[in-house]
C-alpha cells in the first residue's frame, strides 16, 4: 500500500472531498478515531507522552549522499530533539543537534576526532526575523511528528481538523484529514482506507538547507550561525513524509521507516531500529549540549 502514496501526490482531490471540507470536522475526528483504534486504541495512545526513536538515515545533499545514525527524542507538550552523527570522511565524526524546548531553539554541531576544520550545518532561516521563524519551524516540525506518529496535537501547538475528502489511485484509496494550527500551520494526513494507517503527511514548507564547508582555526565556534550573506534564500516547496513498516511497540503500532520527498524528489529516509515509549529522560535531555 505504500506505493499508493506516490501516486496520491500527483492526483487532485475529488469534488466530493472538496465539498466535504466545508463541514467535515465531525468526519475528520471520526477518521482519526478510526486510525487510533486500528493502531492500538485510544487508551494506549493516550498513555504515550514521549518516545525515543533510534536508527539510521540517508539524505541527499546536492550531489552528495550522507548517511549516519539518528535519534529523535520527543516529549509532549513542547520538547523535541533530533541528534545526528555521520562520518563524511576519515575518522571525523560530525554530530548535529536541532530541536525545541518550550520557547528555546536547540541547535548545535560539533566535530569529534577530525579537528576543527570541517563542519556540516543546517542553515537557519534568513531575514530580520530569522530566529522567530526558526522557532516557528521547530514547533511545526514537532506538530507534524506528533500528528503523523501519534495522531494527536499538543497544547503547545493545538490543531483543528477537517475532512479533506478522498484521494484515489489505481491501486487503492485514502481518506484525507486537513490539519491547521497557529502560525499558518497546515498539513494533510492521508489514511489508508483499508488499514486506516497513516500513509503520508503532505505540507508546504522551506526546503531543507544543509551546507558543508571547512573552517579556519580562528573561525566561529561550532554552534554559531552562518553569516546571512552565505545563506541561499529559502525556497517554499511541496514536502511529503511517507510512513511505512509499522511495528507493535507496547501495544501501539508505530512506523519504523519515514521517507521524505521534496518537490517529488527523494530527499531523506530514516529507518528506526528501536522505538521506546515513555522513556525516563534525563533532566538535560532536551538541550543543545
Amino acid at each position: 500500500m505504500q506505493r499508493l502514496t506516490v501516486c496520491l501526490i500527483s492526483l487532485a482531490m475529488t469534488l466530493g472531498g472538496l465539498a466535504a471540507h466545508v463541514a467535515g470536522d465531525a468526519k475528520a475526528e471520526q477518521l482519526l478515531a478510526q486510525a487510533r483504534a486500528a493502531l492500538g486504541g485510544d487508551s494506549n495512545f493516550a498513555s504515550v507522552q514521549g518516545l525515543t526513536a533510534t536508527g539510521t538515515y540517508q539524505r541527499e545533499v546536492g550531489d552528495r549522499q550522507l548517511n549516519g545514525e539518528v535519534t529523535i527524542d520527543f516529549q509532549l507538550p513542547d520538547k523535541m530533539l533530533r541528534t545526528e552523527s555521520m562520518r563524511p570522511m576519515g575518522d571525523a565524526t560530525i554530530e548535529m543537534l536541532q530541536g525545541i524546548n518550550g520557547d528555546q531553539i536547540l541547535r548545535n554541531s560539533r566535530t569529534i576526532g577530525g579537528g576543527p576544520n570541517m563542519m556540516v550545518r543546517i542553515a537557519p532561516p534568513g531575514g530580520a526575523d530569522g530566529e522567530a521563524q526558526a522557532l516557528r519551524n521547530q514547533r511545526a516540525d514537532m506538530a507534524r511528528f506528533a500528528l503523523a506518529l501519534l495522531l494527536t496535537s499538543s497544547t503547545a501547538m493545538p490543531l483543528e481538523y477537517a475532512d479533506g475528502g478522498e484521494a484515489v489511485a489505481d491501486d487503492g484509496k485514502a481518506d484525507v484529514v486537513d490539519a491547521r494550527g497557529p502560525g499558518g500551520f497546515a498539513a494533510r494526513l492521508f489514511l489508508d482506507q483499508k488499514t486506516h494507517r497513516p500513509l503520508m503527511l503532505a505540507y508546504r514548507g522551506a526546503a531543507p538547507r544543509m551546507m558543508m564547508r571547512t573552517q579556519r582555526g580562528d573561525g566561529p565556534p561550532p554552534g554559531a550561525a552562518m553569516p546571512p550573506e552565505e545563506l541561499p534564500p529559502p525556497q517554499i516547496v511541496d514536502i511529503q513524509l511517507f510512513l511505512d513498516d509499522y511495528k507493535n511497540v507496547d501495544g501501539v503500532l508505530l512506523p519504523h521507516r519515514l521517507s521524505r520527498s521534496v518537490d517529488g524528489k527523494p530527499n531523506e529516509e530514516m529507518t528506526f531500529k528501536t522505538i521506546r515509549i515513555n522513556p525516563p529522560f534525563k533532566a538535560d535531555a532536551f538541550s543543545a549540549k
